[in-house]
């Protein structure tokens, strides 16, 4: 069994990245896309066939604007020739607004920029993106320009993100001193690259980004690394002890001592092998590993000797750490 479309004299043909942003797409976005991809005169001149697809489907030509904003901020299509975006007829333009409304994206593959006009058909397709705006404002503490507005747009028009993730981005953003909305656009891209798209699993991420952020100073200025960057290996170290095993600043100090003790120096790794030594012998806190050591020191000799790192912990460490 074969499928055959009824193409009659004529077949419309669309890119397949259709299909990928056809879930944000209004029907009306869909209607208009096909009767632009089904009329030739879009090929040859926008702005008759923006009027005669308003005609045929009986409806404003801002309506078709406004789809026309949101096909090209997914990138379904671009303005070839640096033919200006079709708007509704106004004044005679300046050079300034007709730079404006010519298709434009971030050289770096950022978000899509939106001109004033697409900017005003997503606000109107969108109604949800004007609270928007006004929340992210009152995050940020100041008034957003136009460039602002329109990655805070992209955000939602072109990435998908919902309100509750954009505004949970914005503020983590503020507590680490970024109030830059062009940091904004690079960290969400980022995570949405990284599957991080919906909100539950942003908090989690970013509870990550701060636990570390916070700790690593502490942790820097402790170990004597104050020149030079942390290799990937430490940062993954450093990471799963505040994010996987959760310990504090007094368990993560206690291993460090007993690390200088041990090696007489401090040495990220070899703290690392204790640390992972007291996890999987289940000692969460400072009081376990120090109820652990006073139990050791009862089963030698009834405690009368002081704590020697070297039998408690040396010989198993040397062998997992290779020293």
């Amino acid at each position: 069994m074969k499928l055959r479309f009824a193409y009659g004299a004529d077949a419309v043909v669309l890119p397949a990245s259709v299909a990928e942003h056809i879930d944000k797409a209004t029907k009306k976005d869909i209607r208009i896309l096909l009767a632009l991809a089904a009329d030739p005169m879009a090929k040859e001149n926008l702005n008759v066939a923006r009027e005669r697809v308003a005609a045929t489907l009986s409806m404003p030509a801002s309506d078709v604007d406004s789809a026309l904003a949101f096909w090209r901020g997914t990138g379904v299509f671009f303005l070839d020739g640096g033919e200006e975006a079709p708007v509704a007829p106004v004044a005679e333009a300046t050079p300034v607004q007709e730079t404006q409304t010519k298709p434009r994206v971030i050289a770096d593959g950022g978000l899509p920029v939106y001109s004033s006009e697409e900017l005003s058909g997503i606000l109107t397709r969108r109604a949800e993106l004007s609270a928007l705006i006004d929340e992210c404002q009152r995050v940020f503490g100041k008034i957003f320009n136009t460039r602002e507005v329109s990655i805070v747009a992209g955000l939602i028009d072109f990435l998908g993100l919902d309100s509750e993730y954009v505004v949970l981005l914005l503020s983590h953003c503020v507590r680490m001193e970024k109030k830059t909305l062009r940091y904004v656009e690079k960290m969400a891209l980022s995570l949405h690259d990284e599957g991080v798209t919906d909100a539950v699993a942003l908090e989690e991420r970013l509870h990550r980004i701060e636990v570390m952020a916070d700790a690593t100073g502490k942790l820097r200025a402790l170990y004597g690394i104050s020149s030079r960057a942390l290799t990937t290996k430490e940062k993954g170290m450093i990471e799963k002890w505040l994010c996987v095993m959760q310990y504090d600043e007094t368990v993560l100090k206690m291993a460090y001592e007993i690390t200088v003790d041990a090696i007489g120096k401090a040495s990220i790794p070899y703290a690392n092998t204790i640390l992972e030594r007291w996890y999987a012998e289940g000692y969460k806190t400072a009081q376990d590993v120090e109820k652990a050591i006073a139990e050791y020191r009862r089963e030698k000799d009834g405690g009368k000797s002081s704590f020697d790192v070297d039998d408690f912990w040396e010989a198993a460490l040397k062998r997992s750490y290779g020293e």
